[in-house]
């Protein structure tokens, strides 16, 4: 596993193969192709995320895409979209935004996704 510790500011893209934990401040967009993605309870992201599993902890500003699932943890604090098949929102988790579970939609972003990594 990556970890993004809690003192680093990154503004960007970050593509990783590998799960990946961020502690820190991101600003940008993060994708992570195979594995899992989790957003820990300090981190703070404003940041378009995309990955087979997201779990959130923390706060996240921006579109989280999953292929497979996105959880949502009690502390979790999410301002934007989710789009997955499968979307856990654990009681006292706050969610402001929209939410697609559409098949179509969810193929057509899996598809760009795919698309993308070759």
């Amino acid at each position: 596993m990556v970890t993004i510790g809690s003192q680093l500011i990154i503004s960007g893209e970050i593509d990783c193969e590998h799960d990946l934990e961020v502690e820190g401040k991101v600003e940008g967009r993060i994708t992570v192709r195979g594995a899992t993605l989790t957003i820990a309870e300090v981190a703070d992201v404003d940041a378009d995320l995309r990955a087979p599993h997201i779990i959130v902890l923390g706060r996240v500003r921006g579109a989280i895409s999953a292929s497979d699932r996105i959880e949502l943890a009690a502390s979790a604090v999410v301002e934007g979209s989710l789009s997955s098949g499968k979307i856990s929102i654990a009681e006292g988790a706050h969610f402001s935004g929209s939410l697609d579970m559409g098949r179509k939609t969810i193929a057509a972003k899996v598809a760009e996704y795919r698309a993308k990594t070759f």
